[in-house]
């Protein structure tokens, strides 16, 4: 696999690991708010596959997402900490931006490898996208410590 190749599939595959945390945070949080956002993000994931998916079409390859072992494992330990722990929400919301800082990593790689620039570009928006998402996970986690660490 061309090292170009491999910087978009590491990406996919994060995106796709971000798709599957926001569903399983938006299934286990208790804030409404949260959950349609969460929801929202996952579909923005979905929408950043397609993307990518095009723009390595069109340049004559085929990549699949599959996200990662990783992810598998976070997703189901988040899930796990969630069901034991008195502070769900904000422990959700922790997981959720632990899984964000991940993807600015692998998208910052991406970027730095041998891509076209249009490509680079279209990573550059959708890494903004994310660390947009992360700011907004640190105002959920300011709105739900402001509660005193209960459930909105």
């Amino acid at each position: 696999m061309s090292s170009e190749k491999k910087a978009i599939k590491d990406v996919l595959d994060i995106c796709h690991d971000g798709i599957k945390g926001y569903e399983q945070a938006a299934k286990d949080i208790h804030n409404e708010e949260f959950r349609t956002i969460f929801n929202r993000l996952a579909q923005q994931r979905k929408l950043f596959i397609e993307e990518l998916k095009n723009d390595m079409r069109d340049r004559g390859a085929e990549l699949e997402d599959t996200g990662t072992i990783k992810g598998y494992f976070h997703r189901n330990w988040l899930d796990l900490k969630a069901k034991f722990s008195e502070k769900e929400d904000t422990v959700i919301i922790d997981e959720a931006r632990t899984g964000e800082k991940e993807a600015l990593e692998v998208y910052e790689k991406a970027i730095n490898s041998d891509v076209p620039r249009y490509i680079k570009d279209r990573l550059e928006q959708q890494k903004r996208l994310i660390a947009g998402a992360i700011e907004q996970l640190n105002e959920f986690e300011r709105e739900v410590t402001a509660h005193h660490g209960s459930s909105i």
